[in-house]
């Protein structure tokens, strides 16, 4: 039976341990944070109900920066591709993969879709495992979180500096990764997957370390497509309370 709902543990103190859904989220080795990412890192990964596919799909984490609290949704014509600021894409041609972070920069036309512009980073910011459980189900990354400063000019819609309380979705989708205006969405961490209903997404404080884990809920008839589930664990630099 496919788990559903979310996990959300934040953790405080090295002594802190939750068991939820048979998933343990255990001390990390010291130094470390949750989901083993360094300070000043991010951990994520993102769970396929089948082997990943990356002749005909790719796989991705969207992230709103901007602090306005508006979940990326798969109702990108409707709501003029709110909330889209960056996403770390897992992409391939069915024999090879990669990654790679990019920023969304409105149109100027805000009616249009928003370009894509491909960040530049280094092995030591930003790193990507293609097979991290051994049955090709699951990739992880690993993101030092000043890469999501990205651009000031073409301004963004977040400021250079990111927010505090960021909102995130996940998503599986065809089509070029680098023209947002051609993806079709196979999948989503809404009940209804590529359509509404809409996932919601809880506000994360990027100032304090958590892991955060959803399951999702929607079976579109490719379990390669289908998201079982994603992970994404913080460990601040320097904690500090959400303001």
């Amino acid at each position: 039976m496919r788990n559903t709902g979310s996990i959300f543990v934040a953790l405080f103190g090295c002594g802190v341990f939750a068991v939820a859904c048979g998933r343990q989220v255990t001390p990390n080795p010291a130094g470390l944070g949750p989901g083993g990412a360094p300070p000043g890192y991010m951990a994520l990964f993102f769970n396929a109900d089948a082997p990943l596919n990356f002749s005909t799909y790719r796989y991705m984490f969207v992230f709103n920066t901007s602090g306005n609290g508006i979940t990326p949704s798969t109702d990108t014509q409707q709501t003029n591709w709110a909330g889209y600021s960056f996403a770390l894409i897992a992409l391939g041609n069915g024999i090879t993969s990669s990654a790679q972070v990019g920023q969304f920069v409105p149109a100027k036309n805000p009616h249009s879709p928003p370009g894509w512009l491909a960040l530049i980073t280094t092995p030591e910011q930003f790193s990507y495992n293609l097979d991290s459980n051994g049955s090709q189900t699951q990739f992880s990354m690993l993101a030092e979180k000043s890469i999501f400063y990205g651009i000031s000019s073409p301004a963004p819609s977040t400021s250079a500096t990111p927010a505090s309380q960021w909102t995130l979705n996940a998503f599986t989708v065809q089509g070029n990764p680098s023209e947002p205006g051609q993806w079709y969405f196979a999948d989503s961490l809404g009940t209804g997957g590529p359509v509404d209903p809409q996932f919601v997404s809880p506000k994360l404080c990027m100032t304090e370390p958590f892991d955060y884990i959803h399951y999702g809920t929607y079976s579109g008839g490719d379990p390669a497509a289908d998201i079982y589930s994603i992970e994404i664990a913080n460990n601040p630099a320097s904690p500090s309370p959400c303001r």
